[in-house]
């Protein structure tokens, strides 16, 4: 059996440490990590306690990591957005193979450099896009190439962000506002339009987009509501976004558990929300239970290095950016955006995302001539339905839903590292490779500048200006 793969990781945070952390501890034959660079010394310290790695490779910034020489087999970025382009260009110059989270970077320019240097200095560049790695789409593609579709005419495809991630990641969080971040439909859907590309296997030809900011906005805001939930707000009881609710009673967690196709996880859910206290008691017998009744994953994992404390999630929503009212924040990125394309073959699609679902999930629909494929992909539940025309018939394919992945995104998380460590030991061609993932990049920035300028986008002039 061959060494496992010696990784540094840029980025100790929710993805580095929650997702890739824990794939090293579950899969120690694949990978091991040798170093870490991360500003944040409790997380650091976390990190590097997890997975036995010495002081002297324990560093404060990626700049002193790559400083210290080639010390790993390749390089897991898993920054924040903006530090993409610098820490990726740096690595791959230093000759280290990287997996790179999405986006790529949040500038166009910065994201043709990124992928340019990976090709010129002949290192994999592979993009963290993990939903081609999913059971789920990877049948949705197999479903494409069976041609039991028939010619597909049209694609309706949907990204309902869920309301409360919404409000943390795009309103009070580190996407809120596009100085500090990248344009919302290339931060959160840059795996769409991957998706849509990738199922036709041709490009754009046009596209146009609308999308605003409409609703976290002061004017919405509830009479007499203070800065900060934490102040005293006279619509705590009322008010969706109240933050205590979300963060300290993971209120959300529970109702999305609560949803679950298997009968046994929509009971746990049911009884964490309507008899708090007996689910308590069954927890102290019962692990899957004490697991949502104390639950400290995401998103309350991200405001505090101390989220099995209650008394620390308070006082983070006292100080922190994720006590904000929202419609009391410097957020200005859209909360809905419709992008409609083009494709080379006549085929036309519709991207719809919004932050105001009911829970977290894609939907998606394909017409074509023989039949018509549904599909629902979410946390509680996830499956895939053709409908026949002819016919009638109807199959049904069902798959195990987020709330019973041990990995992430449906399983795509582990999907995605199972074939970075088989493309680093030269096994596989990766699907998503930085050149691959470059389209996906193309038709975001492009949809901003439609949704901006008002204005129809021809992608052919668009990629000859770009590249």
């Amino acid at each position: 059996m061959p060494d496992p793969i010696r990784i540094l990781l840029f980025g100790a945070g929710n993805r580095g440490a929650q997702t890739y952390g824990r794939y090293g501890q579950t899969h120690p034959q694949n990978i091991r990590f040798v170093a870490v660079a991360e500003p944040n010394p409790i997380r650091r310290a976390q990190f590097a306690a997890d997975h036995y790695i010495s002081p002297e490779r324990q560093f404060t910034n990626w700049q002193d990591a790559l400083s210290a020489g080639k010390i790993a087999d390749a390089v897991i970025n898993a920054t924040q957005d903006e530090m993409h382009h610098d820490s990726t260009i740096a690595a791959l110059n230093v000759g280290y193979d990287v997996l790179l989270e999405k986006p790529i970077a949040t500038t166009l320019s910065e994201t043709l450099h990124i992928v340019r240097t990976a090709e010129e200095t002949n290192r994999l560049l592979m993009i963290c896009h993990v939903l081609r790695y999913t059971d789920f789409f990877q049948k949705v593609k197999a479903i494409f190439q069976s041609g039991r579709l028939g010619q597909v005419i049209n694609i309706s495809h949907s990204e309902n962000v869920s309301y409360f991630h919404m409000a943390h990641s795009y309103v009070r969080g580190n996407w809120r506002n596009l100085a500090l971040s990248a344009p919302m439909i290339l931060a959160k859907s840059c795996h769409d339009l991957d998706l849509l590309y990738w199922f036709l296997d041709e490009k754009v030809t046009h596209l146009s987009s609308f999308g605003d900011l409409r609703h976290f906005k002061a004017e919405n805001a509830p009479p007499g509501a203070p800065d900060r939930c934490t102040d005293g707000c006279p619509a705590a009881e009322s008010c969706t976004f109240y933050a205590p609710r979300i963060y300290l009673d993971s209120l959300p967690i529970k109702q999305a558990v609560s949803r679950a196709d298997n009968p046994m996880l929509r009971f746990i859910g049911k009884t964490s929300i309507n008899h708090p206290q007996f689910a308590k008691a069954l927890g102290k017998v019962i692990p899957p239970v004490r697991k949502l009744t104390e639950y400290s994953g995401w998103p309350r994992n991200t405001i505090t290095e101390y989220p099995q404390d209650d008394a620390a999630v308070v006082d983070a929503l006292r100080t922190g950016p994720y006590g904000h009212c929202v419609y009391r924040t410097d957020n200005d990125v859209v909360d809905h955006q419709v992008v409609s394309m083009r494709f080379e073959s006549g085929i036309t699609a519709t991207l719809t995302m919004h932050g105001h679902s009911h829970e977290e999930g894609r939907m998606l629909r394909v017409d074509g001539s023989r039949a018509t494929l549904l599909g629902k992909f979410s946390y509680s539940e996830s499956w895939l339905e053709v409908h026949e025309h002819g016919s009638g018939a109807i199959e049904r394919f069902t798959f195990a839903s987020e709330v019973e992945q041990a990995s992430g995104h449906g399983g795509g998380d582990d999907g995605l590292m199972n074939t970075f460590i088989q493309a680093m030991r030269g096994e596989q061609t990766p699907l998503t490779s930085a050149r691959n993932s470059l389209e996906s990049h193309l038709m975001a920035f492009a949809a901003e500048g439609a949704r901006l300028g008002n204005v129809m986008v021809d992608m052919d002039q668009f990629r000859e200006k770009s590249i």
